[in-house]
């Protein structure tokens, strides 16, 4: 069965797919983290993470898909990243 992702011209881009899923899924954990005031160094750690791997997953993807998956990945990561600096940052 084929990814919604990965539909261009008939080729599977398996690994580009997965790459844009764990940005989507690390900028997501992020940005919840970030929201909960608790969460400020899992937001910090899982946010900068998720957006250096997010770069490097815009730089490969295949599809136009991909692409915007990244990109709302990449936001929610720097988002989190912000909302966890703001209740504390790196502090335990």
């Amino acid at each position: 069965m084929r990814s919604v992702l990965s539909r261009h011209h008939r080729k599977e881009h398996g690994r580009e797919t997965s790459l844009a899923a764990i940005t989507l899924a690390g900028g997501l954990v992020a940005f919840v983290a970030g929201i909960i005031y608790a969460g400020h160094f899992v937001a910090v750690c899982v946010g900068i993470v998720s957006a250096l791997f997010g770069l490097y997953s815009q730089l490969v993807s295949a599809t136009t898909r991909e692409r915007w998956v990244n990109v709302i990945g990449i936001g929610l990561a720097v988002v989190g990243v912000g909302l966890g600096l703001a209740h504390g940052g790196f502090t335990l």
